[in-house]
């Protein structure tokens, strides 16, 4: 494989990007406009363009984003992180429409309006198909509930498709398209997802402000104005498979900038996403929902609590995504009284326990066995590997430890530099240097000795010594 091969780009103006911008607003008469604590005013203007996006956003199935949570159970811990996925997607499309203003800006007359405003549609509608909690949900109930497979059919659901294709005739293949993995990217698909996509862009300022943490702030002024166009040489197996592919790439003022932007995400996941107490949440949703789902499949839905005719219940009698639609968090939370009553014993338990926030207890592995660091060596890898064969022997020989023991490991890498070559390599990021692109990881130490965020932990019932018990034992064990 032959590496990606930087091409001299020249610097241009980056004031002209914020004059754009002003452009953009003053220009045309506002359609619609919405006031957002992030991104401020939010215009729709009188435009088709305008009037599409605005009657995407009226649409049964993206007005129940606003009745999912952009992060779950997040508010067990953080009291203001109740931002709705709503929002959010409203903010990427903003958001995306200033990444491709600097993509119009220098392009010119290279720029492709109608692939610019596939990415915009794209960029809307990323999130349509989250369940309920989120990835709490699809986490509980395996690959056949992944948003992403829900995003696609919504989008080619009557209601959304009609407007996509009274926009223009085959955009709703263009959008969808772009949500497949095998799709290769080119600058308009990374407007959407990549390093440094209008998706992230928006949730590390959104997420951060609502639960109110004062790290990972990121200047997005900054990164904005010093953001530049330029072609990469990217290479297959063999010198005849070159290509030159445009990419966004940070002007060479902003590396620092673009350093703190990737630590500043790496640091958003110890400090919200994977904080303890909304991962032991997350657990316990999933293994109520796990249950809720097997009395169902063994016909005896009423064990449950719920009527027959409840959301929940016709979504797991018939995924369709008729059923799908149907849930929602306000779907969940408004049956909680009754799932806490039901006449199964461990859905009524896990029921009251999520209601009256009388969460699981957490016991940090993986800290435990690192004797604390943040970044632990090869030597803990092993310690795992021995804690984790221990307690699969134990449950093997009990299986009821199964739901009394719930395990928690999850890996998080960074910066991506590995499967990203050609021709994904335009999905890293670039700054300037001397005129030519160089990935930021060779620019910065900083960024290429982060490692993995790693954790392992494992939750068990406060009450319940025995479990807690095996489990400190093998700790300990492993520990030797």
């Amino acid at each position: 494989m032959l590496p990606t091969q930087p091409t001299l780009c020249e610097g241009r103006d980056a004031d002209a990007q914020i004059a754009g911008e002003n452009r953009e607003t003053s220009e045309v008469a506002t359609y619609r406009r919405l006031r957002d604590p992030v991104h401020d005013l939010i215009e729709f203007e009188d435009t088709a363009f305008g009037r599409a996006a605005w009657s995407l956003i009226e649409t049964p199935a993206f007005q129940r984003l606003r009745r999912v949570k952009q992060l779950g159970f997040s508010d067990f811990v953080y009291p203001g992180a109740t931002h709705s996925r709503f929002a959010h997607s409203v903010g990427v499309f903003h958001t995306a429409r200033r990444l491709g203003l600097v993509l119009e800006l220098k392009k010119a007359a290279e720029f492709e309006p109608e692939r610019a405003e596939t990415a915009y549609f794209a960029a809307l509608l990323h999130d349509l198909g989250h369940g309920p909690f989120s990835h709490a949900f699809e986490g509980a109930l395996g690959e056949i509930d992944r948003h992403e497979k829900w995003t696609e059919e919504i989008i080619r659901s009557q209601d959304v498709s009609a407007i996509l294709e009274g926009y223009r005739a085959g955009l709703t293949e263009d959008v969808a398209r772009i949500f497949k993995s095998e799709t290769l990217p080119d600058i308009y698909s990374s407007i959407v997802s990549s390093q440094f996509d209008a998706d992230r862009l928006d949730y590390m300022r959104r997420d951060r402000l609502m639960a109110g943490t004062e790290g990972s702030r990121i200047d997005i002024t900054w990164l904005l104005s010093n953001l530049e166009v330029c072609t990469l040489e990217v290479g297959g197996d063999d010198p005849s498979s070159f290509a030159s592919v445009d990419t966004f790439v940070l002007g060479p003022k902003a590396g620092w900038t673009g350093e703190a932007y990737v630590v500043g995400l790496f640091h958003l996941y110890p400090t919200i996403y994977l904080h303890k107490a909304t991962r032991g949440a997350e657990k316990l949703f999933g293994r109520m929902l796990r249950r809720v789902r097997d009395l169902v499949k063994g016909g005896t839905p009423e064990a449950t609590g719920l009527p027959n005719n409840h959301p929940l219940i016709a979504y797991l009698n018939e995924r369709t995504l008729g059923t799908y639609l149907g849930l929602d968090d306000a779907t969940i939370w408004g049956a909680i009284s009754l799932l806490a009553q039901a006449g199964d014993p461990s859905v009524k338990e896990d029921a009251i326990r999520l209601r009256d926030r009388r969460l699981l207890k957490a016991i940090d592995v993986r800290f435990e066995l690192s004797d604390g660091r943040l970044y632990p060596g090869d030597e803990v890898a092993q310690r795992q590997l021995a804690f984790q064969r221990s307690l699969s022997d134990r449950i093997k020989a009990d299986p009821s430890l199964v739901n009394r023991i719930l395990i928690d490991r999850y890996e998080r890498d960074p910066y991506k530099r590995k499967g990203y070559e050609s021709p994904r390599a335009i999905e890293r990021i670039h700054v300037l240097s001397k005129g030519h692109p160089v990935d930021l990881a060779t620019m910065s130490p900083v960024v290429a000795a982060l490692k993995p965020l790693q954790i392992f932990r494992v939750y068990v019932a406060p009450e319940d010594h025995g479990a807690r018990e095996l489990v400190t034992s093998l700790v300990q064990e492993a520990s030797k």
